[in-house]
């Protein structure tokens, strides 16, 4: 008797090893980078390389205000430097950094990359310090359990400054998508109802427009952006994931409707919380150079592509990746 019971424990262990081995290898994961953080007045690109000397920097705590720890009184450009080690745990999971609440704008640089901004920097200066910034961080970009170096620029027009408030940290949020096009990063955008190259201005994808120079915007605007397809690729049966978008929006690829969420000019409820997948018909992207325009109407609040992912990957990917995204 005691023998099968025994057998039976160990079973039992084996199994809860493998869920925890399971949790460890698709759930979700959490790294502070609440503390101190390498910190200089003033503004250099140069600071943004992972390969920059900041050894003669200063030390200072975030979140905090930069007011309370030795800097009063400064208005202006300054870097905040961290670099973490990140747990090999997350290879495979889509990864967020979330740096809290910023006074007043920032870009944010991930070994070297720009990974998103929020508000906008003179001569369009615009503030942000209310929202809570959160950027996807492309798996490329990661160095698993290496140093990774994070660089923060940081505009602060006046009074309070730096990265003030909130929980500093880096995080997976489940499985990551296997894009064979990865949308994320630099489009051009505009307000209105058409898209004009000569009007556009670029913008971070995802990221709600207000926290990139258009505040309190309500209306029409469009984003675009150019891609290369390749031979194989065009003849696949593909997906365009255009993440959440707040609040209608309307997809075209190189000029020809795709699809819709939502109406344009028309209060729209709860459609900002949906993701956008859209199943693209067969030869709809070209090999060679291709343009995607997604048209958004925002009647209120935020608006905008403001969160992720965004990508293009084939159909097969496309159920594997909910398949996985389910079953965490």
């Amino acid at each position: 008797m005691k023998k099968i019971i025994t057998i039976q424990w160990i079973v039992l262990l084996i199994f809860v090893g493998s869920l925890k081995a399971s949790a460890a290898a698709f759930g979700p994961m959490e790294q502070s980078l609440n503390g101190m953080w390498k910190f200089r007045i003033g503004d250099n690109m140069d600071w943004a390389s992972p390969n920059y000397d900041d050894s003669g920097w200063n030390l200072i705590k975030a979140p905090a205000r930069w007011e309370n720890q030795g800097y009063n009184g400064y208005d202006g450009y300054a870097w905040y430097r961290i670099s973490p080690i990140i747990s090999a745990s997350m290879k495979n999971q889509s990864v967020i950094l979330e740096m809290g609440y910023i006074d007043d704008a920032d870009e944010v640089y991930f070994n070297g990359t720009l990974i998103g901004k929020t508000g906008a920097f003179p001569p369009h200066f615009a503030t942000a310090y209310t929202a809570l910034r959160k950027y996807q961080v492309p798996a490329e970009l990661i160095r698993f359990g290496e140093k990774n170096v994070i660089a923060v620029r940081v505009y602060d027009a006046q009074l309070d400054g730096g990265i003030i408030a909130g929980n500093l940290k880096i995080y997976s949020t489940g499985f990551l998508p296997r894009f064979d096009i990865n949308l994320a990063g630099k489009w051009q955008f505009n307000k209105g109802r058409s898209y004009s190259e000569s009007r556009a201005r670029p913008i971070h994808v995802p990221g709600a427009w207000e926290n990139q120079g258009y505040f309190g915007y309500d209306g029409y605007a469009v984003y675009a952006k150019k891609i290369e397809v390749s031979n194989e690729l065009a003849s696949q049966r593909l997906v365009l994931l255009a993440g959440r978008i707040d609040d209608a929006d309307k997809l075209y690829i190189n000029g020809k409707y795709i699809g819709q969420t939502g109406q344009f000019g028309e209060y729209n409820g709860n459609i900002y919380r949906e993701f956008r997948n859209y199943f693209l018909p067969p030869n709809t992207l070209e090999p060679g150079e291709n343009l995607i325009e997604i048209k958004v109407y925002d009647s209120g609040g935020d608006g905008g592509i403001y969160e992720g992912p965004v990508g293009i990957m084939t159909q097969k990917k496309f159920r594997e990746y909910w398949k996985a995204k389910r079953r965490n």
